[in-house]
């Protein structure tokens, strides 16, 4: 090799190396899995860390999915393995139909081959104990991808393009273009496949990298280089902005149920925010409850914003059976149980006086038991706090007790003379959206008198004149 290709090959190699030290892509005593096509990329990529590994101490191993989509596909595991031989890299290969399983999942061959190949460089991972998946995506890939999000609408994201690190997977060729790539292996003399169905335009991809990105370098030369900086540039100012919002969601969101599937935003903080962090905020409380983020778009969004403008108890329907409500100054997120229907049968269990006389137990919904008995008022007595233990005033109840689920009318008295709506109470109360149906209540009628778990009735409360208690204790669980 001349001096002056030994001095390229050099700056190249270098290039890569700073650029996988400064991202810290590659810790000493990693294990590397790298997934190996046999196309210019890969084999570049495959080179470089071999170079590399002695230096900064790190081991490989490789990984080959032929997709059966093209006869010559044959001919790159053949070459795949041999490289790995002559090398001494320990491969894994998987041969898998895509284009069947693309017709079986209604997807593209593109998408099935994409599912299918991180699918299986994770289970290689897995089983062999690696700490990075290192994959070949270079500069123009980036670009490509910017072009193509851009093209489809996206948000700060998908302008990122292709990140350098998600979770396992390191791309330590972002730092190069497909021009360097090639120039590295020519300059030292490496063989690779090409992939013949790279020029074939009718993929979506393959016109952006074949016709617009040239054209785009003609009217602005460096184009392709500047659209993948400003990728890179997207990506700081994603991860600083998730920063920002991660801090507004821990202002704005109480998630004390999110295990029950609740999640609550307060809207006056919620509107202190700039506009583009208040979208944020509701994306990242929608994506919680669905731990997901396919199909969460900007239509969910701006109906949830619409949302804190309207009447308390206006709901909103959005992806993965999550319902949003409005309360008084919250929105409620609720996600719906798998198996939860409105039409499930209530629970109500009327109890006469006889029965409370002699004493009964009532099975509740959840699990728990109800104790219920009659006894003498000790005036003496320490009238009990806890949630699950109430003593009521006997005396004053003439009605048969009802042990119930919620209905529209219940209500219960604050004081003497002001009532409370329980519907109120429970949106006050931050009570789940989906708990709320299932809360059990001791109801007079339409007046409750014992909110299990929480509180009585003024009205049912001991007083001076009271002869009789009604002794509720609710037990198990």
């Amino acid at each position: 090799m001349g001096t002056d290709n030994g001095i390229k090959s050099r700056q190249i190699r270098e290039q890569v190396s700073a650029y996988i030290r400064q991202l810290h892509m590659i810790r000493p005593g990693d294990k590397v899995i790298l997934g190996l096509s046999g196309g210019a990329d890969s084999v570049c990529l495959f080179e470089l860390l071999m170079s590399l590994r002695e230096e900064m101490v790190f081991t490989i191993e490789a990984v080959h999915v032929n997709h059966m989509l093209r006869e010559t596909a044959e001919r790159d595991e053949v070459f795949v393995r041999q490289l790995c031989e002559k090398n001494g890299i320990p491969l894994h290969v998987l041969r898998k139909d895509v284009a069947l399983l693309a017709k079986q999942k209604a997807i593209s061959p593109e998408e099935a081959g994409r599912e299918v190949r991180y699918t299986f460089f994770n289970e290689v991972a897995e089983k062999t104990g690696a700490d990075r998946i290192a994959t070949a995506h270079h500069a123009n890939d980036r670009a490509e991808t910017v072009l193509f999000h851009l093209g489809r609408g996206t948000g700060v994201d998908g302008l990122c393009g292709i990140r350098p690190i998600r979770d396992k997977i390191i791309r330590p060729l972002l730092c190069l273009g497909r021009e360097e790539i090639e120039e590295y292996l020519s300059l030292l003399g490496r063989e690779y496949m090409t992939d013949e169905t790279n020029a074939d335009n009718t993929y979506s991809r393959n016109r952006i990298r074949n016709e617009i990105l040239p054209m785009l370098e003609e009217v602005c030369p460096g184009a392709m280089s500047h659209i993948a900086a400003t990728g890179e540039l997207m990506s700081q100012v994603s991860d600083y902005l998730k920063y920002q919002t991660e801090e507004a969601v821990s202002q704005c969101v109480d998630r004390e149920h999110f295990k029950d599937g609740c999640l609550v935003l307060f809207c006056h903080r919620w509107k202190a925010l700039h506009e583009y962090m208040q979208g944020e905020v509701i994306r990242i409380c929608i994506c919680m409850l669905a731990e997901s983020k396919k199909d969460i778009s900007k239509v969910h969004v701006e109906a949830v914003q619409k949302l804190a403008e309207l009447q308390v108890g206006s709901k909103c329907d959005l992806p993965y059976g999550i319902v949003a409500e409005k309360s008084y100054d919250t929105i409620l997120f609720q996600r719906k149980a798998a198996g939860d229907t409105d039409r499930e049968e209530p629970f109500c269990v009327t109890v006469t006086h006889e029965q409370l006389e002699c004493g009964i137990q009532v099975q509740l919904p959840d699990g728990m038991r109800m104790h219920l008995i009659v006894e003498k008022f000790d005036s003496e007595a320490d009238i009990p706090t806890k949630p699950y233990t109430k003593w009521l005033n006997y005396d004053k109840i003439v009605e048969p007790l009802v042990i119930r689920h919620p209905r529209q009318n219940d209500f219960f008295y604050l004081n003497y003379k002001n009532k409370k709506y329980v519907k109120d109470y429970m949106v006050n109360e931050k009570i789940p959206l989906m708990q709320r149906k299932k809360s059990i209540l001791v109801a007079s009628g339409d007046h409750i008198l014992y909110f299990v778990g929480r509180r009585i009735s003024h009205r049912a409360k001991t007083d001076d004149t009271t002869k009789k208690i009604l002794k509720i204790t609710v037990t198990g669980g």
